[in-house]
């Protein structure tokens, strides 16, 4: 039986890892974001995403290699923000997007401590995505004034119940 994947710091070679799962330039907008350089290199994808104010994590195991992909940054003050969340095409459905999502929550509050809540974006027709975040306590929030994504929200009181949701 593989070890459930853990959460590490991200490399350069994980971002690669990660863009070979959005082969098309719409795909690596709607995950690495607007300001993304399409076509994307790997080399090019690690400085678009790579900023002094996120830390990207890689999520995998031994036996499956990297399954996830996903940042954490302070926001506002007050949040600790999720971003560029994916889980291998491979391994989807597997319930590793809720586990992901939960290390991410986990790390955000170690590294900002003062966080009251956590809050992410996602597109309103990632309805999967949608109902996992708010089986996670997150809740809509509005649109981008910006972009055609949700804001989502979740409470500190979350926090204790990410624990229960690790595979």
């Amino acid at each position: 039986m593989n070890p459930p994947p853990v959460l590490r710091r991200a490399t350069p070679a994980d971002a690669a890892v990660a863009l070979s799962w959005t082969p098309e330039d719409d795909a690596l907008r709607r995950w690495a974001g607007p300001s993304t350089r399409c076509p994307a290199t790997p080399e090019s994808l690690w400085t678009d995403i790579n900023h002094a104010d996120t830390t990207a994590f890689a999520f995998g195991s031994p036996g499956h290699g990297l399954v996830g992909f996903g940042q954490v940054r302070f926001r506002e003050q007050t949040y600790g923000h999720l971003a560029r969340i994916i889980v291998s095409p491979h391994h989807r459905g597997l319930g590793l997007g809720r586990a992901l999502c939960t290390a991410l929550m986990r790390e955000a509050l170690k590294l900002h401590p003062t966080i009251t809540g956590y809050s992410l974006y996602v597109f309103p027709d990632n309805l999967n995505a949608i109902a996992l975040y708010r089986s996670l306590g997150f809740a809509d929030r509005g649109m981008h004034p910006s972009y055609h994504c949700m804001l989502m929200e979740a409470p500190l009181p979350a926090a204790p119940r990410i624990a229960d949701c690790v595979p």
